[in-house]
């Protein structure tokens, strides 16, 4: 994952991945079938650590402290690997249908926080989308923000979630 963060789609080549790891072709095929294989199971480690993870410690929280919860650990992720992997699906298949999964997966998550506050399922799942968009965009748009101004952010998106009350 740091490779992809730091060199980009780029950096995944098996020729790049065996210079930094100092290893051979072989080795490389001796854990991994072929490429796609390996980028299965890096897109498989990524949306583990970055939603699945997110998501049961968010749910470990009381009701009350789960959207703060999500905001704290969602903006402390590492962005840079996030836009790289997005940037990855792009031109890749396998990691095309996690990315899309991961969306999927992070938006209803949203949305049945939404809907556990007691908005109407179809209104939840539009909020749900409307912050998720904003989330994914923010790191795009504004790539050097810190997690406290995204986490500020989110504050104010929720303020006026509740105005909808």
């Amino acid at each position: 994952m740091s490779q992809l963060a730091g060199e980009g789609p780029a950096g995944l080549t098996v020729e790049a991945l065996c210079a930094r790891a100092e290893r051979t072709r072989g080795s490389f095929y001796h854990h991994f079938k072929d490429h796609d294989a390996f980028v299965a199971a890096l897109m498989q480690a990524w949306k583990q650590r970055h939603t699945l993870d997110v998501a049961e410690a968010t749910m470990a929280e009381e009701p009350d402290a789960r959207t703060a919860k999500l905001s704290s650990m969602a903006n402390r992720l590492d962005h840079d690997l996030e836009r790289a992997v997005r940037q990855f699906a792009q031109s890749n298949r396998v990691a095309a249908g996690v990315v899309r999964e991961v969306d999927e997966l992070r938006t209803g998550f949203v949305a049945d926080l939404y809907e556990a506050r007691g908005h109407e399922p179809d209104l939840a799942r539009d909020i749900a989308r409307i912050e998720y968009a904003a989330y994914i965009g923010s790191q795009i748009v504004w790539p050097e923000m810190t997690a406290e101004e995204r986490m500020a952010l989110d504050r104010r998106f929720a303020s006026l979630v509740t105005l909808l009350d």
